[in-house]
């Protein structure tokens, strides 16, 4: 079971690099003229895009929590 956990674990934290990884890339495409014209709309649309941009991990992530609660439900 312990290594059910952290196989499962293992997986969330990839996803998680990779989402972290192009998160940082985003702060280079910022631009700063139109942030300070409307900062709230700026934003949302850059956090929409970046939300488009990592629906497949998103996706995977929820695939590999209904595989592991499987597991643990017949474990159990």
């Amino acid at each position: 079971m312990a290594q059910l956990v952290h196989n499962y674990l293992d997986t969330l934290e990839e996803l998680k690099e990779e989402v972290v990884n192009n998160a940082d890339n985003i702060l280079g495409v910022i631009d700063l003229n139109e942030l300070l014209k409307d900062p709230e709309g700026y934003l949302l649309s850059l956090g929409d895009a970046f939300l488009d941009e990592h629906l497949d991990e998103i996706e995977k992530a929820k695939k590999e929590g209904i595989a592991f609660a499987g597991k643990i439900l017949k474990k159990s």
